[in-house]
Protein backbone atom coordinates (compact mmCIF):
# COMPACT_ATOMS: atom_id res chain seq x y z
CA UNK A 1 0.00 0.00 0.00
CA UNK A 2 1.10 3.28 -0.68
CA UNK A 3 0.13 6.88 0.64
CA UNK A 4 0.55 10.10 -0.30
CA UNK A 5 -0.55 13.33 1.30
CA UNK A 6 -1.82 15.64 -1.30
CA UNK A 7 -2.12 19.01 0.53
CA UNK A 8 -2.06 19.79 4.47
CA UNK A 9 -5.06 22.12 5.71
CA UNK A 10 -4.20 24.73 8.77
CA UNK A 11 -7.59 24.48 10.98
CA UNK A 12 -7.86 25.78 14.52
CA UNK A 13 -10.34 23.53 16.14
CA UNK A 14 -9.75 23.80 20.02
CA UNK A 15 -9.84 20.39 21.69
CA UNK A 16 -12.77 19.22 23.72
CA UNK A 17 -15.85 16.89 24.41
CA UNK A 18 -17.88 17.65 21.77
CA UNK A 19 -19.25 14.22 20.57
CA UNK A 20 -19.47 14.86 17.16
CA UNK A 21 -15.63 16.16 16.76
CA UNK A 22 -14.16 12.92 18.11
CA UNK A 23 -14.10 9.50 16.96
CA UNK A 24 -14.99 9.06 13.71
CA UNK A 25 -16.27 12.02 13.52
CA UNK A 26 -12.76 13.91 14.19
CA UNK A 27 -11.79 16.40 11.71
CA UNK A 28 -9.98 15.25 8.74
CA UNK A 29 -7.23 17.93 7.68
CA UNK A 30 -5.29 15.84 5.06
CA UNK A 31 -6.38 15.32 1.69
CA UNK A 32 -4.66 11.87 0.85
CA UNK A 33 -4.26 9.44 -2.30
CA UNK A 34 -3.87 5.90 -0.96
CA UNK A 35 -3.27 2.93 -3.55
CA UNK A 36 -3.49 -1.08 -3.74
CA UNK A 37 -5.53 -1.02 -0.03
CA UNK A 38 -4.52 -3.83 2.38
CA UNK A 39 -7.31 -6.51 2.58
CA UNK A 40 -7.73 -7.51 6.18
CA UNK A 41 -10.28 -10.74 5.30
CA UNK A 42 -11.14 -12.15 2.20
CA UNK A 43 -10.53 -10.72 -1.06
CA UNK A 44 -12.12 -8.10 -3.15
CA UNK A 45 -13.78 -9.44 -6.13
CA UNK A 46 -12.05 -8.79 -9.39
CA UNK A 47 -15.56 -8.08 -11.20
CA UNK A 48 -16.43 -5.12 -8.60
CA UNK A 49 -15.70 -1.96 -10.76
CA UNK A 50 -16.48 1.24 -9.65
CA UNK A 51 -16.33 3.85 -7.18
CA UNK A 52 -18.29 4.50 -4.20
CA UNK A 53 -18.80 8.82 -2.85
CA UNK A 54 -19.76 9.04 0.17
CA UNK A 55 -19.90 13.19 1.50
CA UNK A 56 -19.19 14.08 5.30
CA UNK A 57 -19.23 17.25 7.33
CA UNK A 58 -15.46 17.86 8.50
CA UNK A 59 -15.03 21.31 9.83
CA UNK A 60 -12.02 22.72 9.53
CA UNK A 61 -12.27 26.43 11.83
CA UNK A 62 -13.71 26.56 15.28
CA UNK A 63 -17.66 27.56 15.69
CA UNK A 64 -17.96 30.91 16.83
CA UNK A 65 -20.19 29.84 19.52
CA UNK A 66 -21.74 25.92 19.38
CA UNK A 67 -21.26 23.49 17.19
CA UNK A 68 -23.58 21.59 14.98
CA UNK A 69 -22.20 18.60 12.91
CA UNK A 70 -24.33 19.87 9.87
CA UNK A 71 -22.36 23.02 10.31
CA UNK A 72 -19.27 20.99 8.98
CA UNK A 73 -17.08 21.98 5.53
CA UNK A 74 -17.97 19.08 2.98
CA UNK A 75 -15.64 16.49 2.04
CA UNK A 76 -15.84 13.69 -0.34
CA UNK A 77 -14.09 10.00 0.41
CA UNK A 78 -13.64 8.19 -2.81
CA UNK A 79 -13.03 4.08 -2.75
CA UNK A 80 -12.27 3.00 -6.11
CA UNK A 81 -12.63 -1.05 -6.83
CA UNK A 82 -11.08 -2.70 -10.02
CA UNK A 83 -9.26 -6.11 -10.99
CA UNK A 84 -9.43 -6.97 -6.78
CA UNK A 85 -7.84 -3.57 -5.61
CA UNK A 86 -9.11 -0.62 -3.91
CA UNK A 87 -7.91 2.82 -3.57
CA UNK A 88 -8.91 5.93 -1.22
CA UNK A 89 -8.68 9.47 -1.73
CA UNK A 90 -10.77 12.41 -0.32
CA UNK A 91 -10.89 15.88 -0.84
CA UNK A 92 -12.78 19.16 0.29
CA UNK A 93 -15.33 20.25 -1.94
CA UNK A 94 -13.48 24.00 -2.32
CA UNK A 95 -16.74 26.03 -1.86
CA UNK A 96 -16.70 29.89 -1.61
CA UNK A 97 -17.23 29.81 1.66
CA UNK A 98 -14.62 27.26 2.46
CA UNK A 99 -12.23 29.53 0.31
CA UNK A 100 -13.16 33.07 2.09
CA UNK A 101 -12.62 31.20 5.75
CA UNK A 102 -9.31 29.78 4.91
CA UNK A 103 -8.07 33.17 3.96
CA UNK A 104 -9.24 34.67 6.74
CA UNK A 105 -8.04 31.76 8.97
CA UNK A 106 -11.59 31.28 11.20
CA UNK A 107 -15.17 30.95 11.14
CA UNK A 108 -16.90 33.94 9.08
CA UNK A 109 -20.53 32.39 9.24
CA UNK A 110 -22.92 30.88 12.28
CA UNK A 111 -23.99 27.36 12.48
CA UNK A 112 -27.21 26.06 12.67
CA UNK A 113 -27.33 26.34 16.42
CA UNK A 114 -25.94 29.71 16.67
CA UNK A 115 -27.35 33.25 16.26
CA UNK A 116 -28.02 34.61 12.50
CA UNK A 117 -26.47 38.06 13.60
CA UNK A 118 -23.00 36.38 14.48
CA UNK A 119 -22.48 35.68 10.50
CA UNK A 120 -19.94 38.06 9.39
CA UNK A 121 -20.94 37.99 5.71
CA UNK A 122 -23.99 37.07 3.87
CA UNK A 123 -24.66 33.55 3.61
CA UNK A 124 -26.50 31.10 1.07
CA UNK A 125 -29.37 28.96 1.17
CA UNK A 126 -33.37 29.17 2.14
CA UNK A 127 -32.03 30.46 6.25
CA UNK A 128 -29.98 33.27 4.09
CA UNK A 129 -27.11 33.86 6.92
CA UNK A 130 -25.66 30.03 6.95
CA UNK A 131 -22.30 28.95 5.26
CA UNK A 132 -22.86 26.41 1.85
CA UNK A 133 -20.69 24.42 2.62
CA UNK A 134 -22.05 21.18 -0.15
CA UNK A 135 -21.87 18.42 2.62
CA UNK A 136 -25.28 16.99 2.53
CA UNK A 137 -25.13 14.81 -0.28
CA UNK A 138 -23.75 13.71 -3.65
CA UNK A 139 -24.71 11.88 -7.18
CA UNK A 140 -23.21 11.25 -10.03
CA UNK A 141 -25.03 12.86 -13.37
CA UNK A 142 -23.55 13.10 -16.83
CA UNK A 143 -20.43 11.88 -15.74
CA UNK A 144 -19.66 14.86 -13.22
CA UNK A 145 -20.59 14.34 -9.20
CA UNK A 146 -22.43 16.93 -8.08
CA UNK A 147 -22.64 17.90 -4.22
CA UNK A 148 -25.16 19.43 -2.15
CA UNK A 149 -26.34 21.59 0.60
CA UNK A 150 -29.29 20.98 2.94
CA UNK A 151 -30.73 24.05 2.83
CA UNK A 152 -30.25 24.54 -1.16
CA UNK A 153 -26.81 25.42 -2.28
CA UNK A 154 -24.97 26.24 -5.80
CA UNK A 155 -24.00 22.53 -6.02
CA UNK A 156 -20.62 22.03 -6.88
CA UNK A 157 -18.80 19.45 -9.39
CA UNK A 158 -16.11 16.99 -8.93
CA UNK A 159 -14.18 14.03 -10.84
CA UNK A 160 -15.59 11.17 -9.43
CA UNK A 161 -12.80 9.08 -10.81
CA UNK A 162 -10.19 11.76 -9.49
CA UNK A 163 -12.43 14.35 -6.89
CA UNK A 164 -10.34 16.99 -9.18
CA UNK A 165 -12.69 19.90 -8.86
CA UNK A 166 -14.52 20.81 -11.98
CA UNK A 167 -17.66 24.01 -11.61
CA UNK A 168 -20.82 24.91 -10.00
CA UNK A 169 -23.12 24.09 -13.09
CA UNK A 170 -24.04 27.40 -15.13
CA UNK A 171 -27.82 25.80 -15.08
CA UNK A 172 -27.63 26.53 -11.03
CA UNK A 173 -31.04 28.80 -10.35
CA UNK A 174 -31.17 31.50 -7.98
CA UNK A 175 -32.73 29.63 -5.53
CA UNK A 176 -30.06 26.92 -5.60
CA UNK A 177 -30.43 23.22 -5.54
CA UNK A 178 -32.19 20.93 -3.10
CA UNK A 179 -30.72 19.14 -0.85
CA UNK A 180 -31.41 15.17 -2.47
CA UNK A 181 -31.64 15.38 -6.04
CA UNK A 182 -32.29 12.26 -7.95
CA UNK A 183 -31.09 10.76 -11.59
CA UNK A 184 -33.14 8.30 -13.11
CA UNK A 185 -30.12 5.79 -14.47
CA UNK A 186 -33.08 5.00 -17.70
CA UNK A 187 -33.50 8.66 -18.66
CA UNK A 188 -29.71 10.04 -17.45
CA UNK A 189 -32.30 13.25 -16.08
CA UNK A 190 -31.66 15.01 -12.89
CA UNK A 191 -34.82 16.05 -11.16
CA UNK A 192 -34.36 18.61 -8.66
CA UNK A 193 -36.67 21.24 -6.54
CA UNK A 194 -35.42 23.97 -4.69
CA UNK A 195 -37.03 26.04 -1.74
CA UNK A 196 -36.99 30.17 -0.76
CA UNK A 197 -38.42 32.39 1.71
CA UNK A 198 -40.14 34.59 -1.34
CA UNK A 199 -42.96 33.47 -3.24
CA UNK A 200 -43.56 30.95 -4.97
CA UNK A 201 -41.39 29.40 -2.42
CA UNK A 202 -40.46 26.01 -4.67
CA UNK A 203 -39.49 25.20 -7.91
CA UNK A 204 -38.94 22.01 -9.39
CA UNK A 205 -36.48 21.15 -12.28
CA UNK A 206 -34.97 18.48 -14.98
CA UNK A 207 -31.72 18.60 -16.29
CA UNK A 208 -31.28 16.13 -19.40
CA UNK A 209 -28.51 13.80 -20.12
CA UNK A 210 -26.31 16.48 -21.53
CA UNK A 211 -26.36 18.72 -18.56
CA UNK A 212 -28.75 21.18 -19.98
CA UNK A 213 -31.76 22.61 -17.79
CA UNK A 214 -34.88 21.58 -19.81
CA UNK A 215 -37.34 22.14 -17.71
CA UNK A 216 -37.89 24.65 -14.63
CA UNK A 217 -41.37 25.68 -12.81
CA UNK A 218 -42.69 27.21 -9.91
CA UNK A 219 -44.46 25.12 -7.25
CA UNK A 220 -46.49 27.66 -5.05
CA UNK A 221 -46.53 26.88 -1.64
CA UNK A 222 -48.78 29.18 1.13
CA UNK A 223 -45.29 30.15 2.68
CA UNK A 224 -41.87 29.28 3.26
CA UNK A 225 -41.35 25.49 3.91
CA UNK A 226 -38.47 23.27 4.82
CA UNK A 227 -38.63 20.05 2.73
CA UNK A 228 -35.62 17.99 2.64
CA UNK A 229 -36.24 15.14 -0.09
CA UNK A 230 -38.15 14.54 -3.28
CA UNK A 231 -39.37 11.11 -4.76
CA UNK A 232 -40.05 10.21 -8.39
CA UNK A 233 -41.43 7.53 -10.45
CA UNK A 234 -41.09 6.62 -14.40
CA UNK A 235 -43.77 9.35 -15.00
CA UNK A 236 -44.55 11.63 -11.81
CA UNK A 237 -41.96 13.85 -9.74
CA UNK A 238 -43.37 13.97 -5.99
CA UNK A 239 -43.18 17.16 -3.31
CA UNK A 240 -43.98 17.43 -0.19
CA UNK A 241 -45.37 20.20 1.56
CA UNK A 242 -44.98 19.19 5.76
CA UNK A 243 -46.87 21.15 8.42
CA UNK A 244 -43.38 21.71 9.78
CA UNK A 245 -41.77 24.87 9.30
CA UNK A 246 -40.40 28.22 9.85
CA UNK A 247 -42.87 30.37 12.14
CA UNK A 248 -44.20 32.82 10.05
CA UNK A 249 -44.21 35.68 12.54
CA UNK A 250 -40.78 34.73 14.02
CA UNK A 251 -39.61 35.30 10.74
CA UNK A 252 -40.82 38.94 10.31
CA UNK A 253 -38.45 39.55 12.87
CA UNK A 254 -35.54 37.39 11.20
CA UNK A 255 -35.62 34.48 13.45
CA UNK A 256 -35.59 30.96 12.19
CA UNK A 257 -37.82 29.39 14.56
CA UNK A 258 -39.20 25.35 13.68
CA UNK A 259 -42.32 24.56 14.55
CA UNK A 260 -45.16 21.51 13.78
CA UNK A 261 -48.47 22.67 12.96
CA UNK A 262 -50.60 19.32 14.06
CA UNK A 263 -53.58 20.79 12.63
CA UNK A 264 -52.46 21.40 9.79
CA UNK A 265 -52.61 18.27 6.74
CA UNK A 266 -49.69 17.20 4.93
CA UNK A 267 -49.65 18.06 1.65
CA UNK A 268 -47.80 16.03 -1.91
CA UNK A 269 -47.79 17.33 -5.19
CA UNK A 270 -48.01 15.01 -8.08
CA UNK A 271 -46.80 17.00 -11.16
CA UNK A 272 -45.63 14.96 -14.51
CA UNK A 273 -41.86 15.07 -14.87
CA UNK A 274 -42.40 17.92 -17.82
CA UNK A 275 -45.65 19.04 -16.13
CA UNK A 276 -46.61 22.83 -15.74
CA UNK A 277 -47.55 24.51 -12.10
CA UNK A 278 -51.71 23.71 -13.32
CA UNK A 279 -50.90 20.20 -13.83
CA UNK A 280 -50.12 19.47 -10.40
CA UNK A 281 -52.16 17.29 -8.17
CA UNK A 282 -51.75 17.58 -4.57
CA UNK A 283 -53.58 15.39 -2.48
CA UNK A 284 -53.38 15.36 1.88
CA UNK A 285 -52.70 13.38 4.57
CA UNK A 286 -52.56 13.29 8.46
CA UNK A 287 -49.80 15.31 9.66
CA UNK A 288 -46.12 14.17 9.62
CA UNK A 289 -42.98 15.00 8.61
CA UNK A 290 -40.75 12.75 6.34
CA UNK A 291 -36.88 13.38 6.22
CA UNK A 292 -36.01 10.89 3.42
CA UNK A 293 -37.77 9.15 0.76
CA UNK A 294 -36.89 5.82 0.27
CA UNK A 295 -38.27 4.65 -2.68
CA UNK A 296 -41.52 5.41 -4.91
CA UNK A 297 -43.49 3.62 -8.08
CA UNK A 298 -46.62 3.37 -9.62
CA UNK A 299 -49.23 0.95 -9.54
CA UNK A 300 -52.01 1.20 -11.61
CA UNK A 301 -53.45 4.40 -10.69
CA UNK A 302 -52.15 4.75 -7.84
CA UNK A 303 -48.60 6.36 -6.86
CA UNK A 304 -46.64 4.04 -3.56
CA UNK A 305 -44.11 6.05 -1.22
CA UNK A 306 -41.75 4.47 1.15
CA UNK A 307 -40.50 6.64 2.96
Amino acid sequence: MSVEVVKRFKGNIEPGDHPYLQGPWSPQHEEVNADDLVVLEGEVPKDIDGVYLRNTQNPLHQALSRYHPFDGDGMIHMAAFRDGKVQYRNRFIKTKGLAAEIEAGERLWAGLMEDPAMSRRPGWGAHGALKDASSTDVVVHAGKALTTYYQCGEGYRMDPLTLAEIDIPDWSPEDGISAHTKVDEHTGELLFFNYSKKPPFMHYGVVDKNDTLVHYVPVPLPGPRLPHDMAFTKNYAILNDFPLYWDPEALKSDKHVVRFYKDQPSRFAIIPRRGQPEDIMWFEAAPTFVLHWLNAYEEGDEIVLDG
